[in-house]
């Protein structure tokens, strides 16, 4: 079964990045004025909220975008980052590149900034930026503040409107 956005306005009404049911289904759990989907699961490697429609697997924000939109790209951006926040607002269409510009800091880097690492063989920052899924050496830099400067402008003209600084 296709999933449009006919059906899915038939079924659900949107809020607050939610879709809630319109109906009760018998039998199986499913009551009107509920939200659907599952909540992320980090031990079964499942970030996004999912539900199932006539069997078939579905990620809540992409029925989302669906039902504002009526199409889906192949990947959606959320653009806080907040997988869980499925607002219409916080769903852009991206590319798997600019879906990775927008991921948050990693929590090894001990830097605090994207980009920017400590070289000890220079005993300098170095500063580096990845474009097109290729790593580009900016420089290096004596003063963090300015290697951390480099690096959001770096993020900025290669990035654009997907740069995250978080």
């Amino acid at each position: 079964m296709v999933v449009n956005q006919e059906i899915l306005k038939s079924l659900f009404f949107y809020k607050d990045g939610q879709l809630i049911r319109k109906t009760t289904i018998q039998g199986n759990g499913n009551v009107a004025g509920k939200s659907i989907g599952t909540k992320p699961n980090k031990k079964r490697n499942n970030r996004y909220s999912t539900t199932k429609i006539n069997g078939q697997h579905w990620c809540v924000h992409k029925l989302i975008y669906i039902y504002h939109y009526n199409e889906c790209p192949d990947q959606l951006d959320h653009i806080n980052c907040n997988t869980t926040d499925n607002r219409i607002e916080n769903l852009r269409p991206a590319t798997s590149t600019q879906n990775m510009c927008n991921r948050k800091l990693f929590s090894n880097n001990t830097s605090k900034c994207k980009g920017v690492s400590w070289h000890k063989k220079s005993n300098k920052w170095f500063v580096y930026i990845d474009v097109n899924k290729k790593r580009k050496n900016i420089g290096y830099f004596k003063d963090f503040e300015l290697a951390e400067f480099v690096s959001i402008e770096a993020r900025n003209l290669h990035h654009g409107e997907y740069a995250n600084f978080s």
